[in-house]
């Protein structure tokens, strides 16, 4: 073989090595930390508590879903000073279903300005983990927070999970033209 056909081999190669390292779902790809622990809490629809085997609590803002809003309650007088936004108990209680008590894997990606960790959570369902951001989102109970969404790997899924809920009219999405951005709602 010429040394010009090696080369041109060695090209070819590298660059289907790129191909397939760029394509591969490498599942940690950007994440900071892997924490494996127990939900002890759900707050709403994409925050919770994790514990670990240490007895740490952890708050977890779930990375890159925003799910509609829950009653904001005075903590003294105990009354709503906020009304929730529809699908916001929903949201929660769909999360709680998947998740409580239940061991999950957080994927870190950051820590909010709250000190929270903002994670993708992975949950064990039967021999594989299940996705729980993207469950959320196909299950109509949050929308893919693009404004945070900055791992093109999970943008593009959770961005396809969100579609697959409008498309069928699902959850928040069943709301048309009433729907409502949690973001846009919590900055009125």
């Amino acid at each position: 073989m010429s040394s010009r056909f090696r080369s041109q081999i060695t090209v070819i190669l590298l660059i289907s090595l790129f191909v397939l390292l760029i394509a591969s779902p490498a599942i940690a790809r950007n994440a900071i930390r892997i924490v494996d622990g127990f939900v002890s809490k759900v707050s709403d629809g994409n925050n919770l508590t994790v514990e670990t085997k240490k007895r740490e609590k952890l708050n977890v803002r779930m990375y890159g879903i925003d799910a509609p809003e829950l009653d904001k309650i005075h903590r003294k007088t105990k009354r709503i000073t906020k009304p929730g936004q529809p699908f916001g108990i929903e949201a929660k209680s769909y999360l709680s279903t998947m998740v409580f008590g239940q061991d999950v894997r957080l994927f870190v990606m950051d820590i909010d300005s709250h000190k929270r960790m903002v994670a993708v959570v992975w949950v064990r369902e039967k021999k594989f983990l299940k996705n729980v951001n993207t469950e959320m989102l196909k299950a109509g109970m949050a929308e893919a927070y693009i404004e945070y969404l900055i791992d093109g790997q999970y943008r593009n899924w959770f961005l396809d999970a969100e579609q697959e809920a409008k498309d069928k009219k699902i959850g928040i999405w069943s709301q048309g033209l009433l729907y409502e951005r949690p973001s846009v709602y919590r900055n009125k």
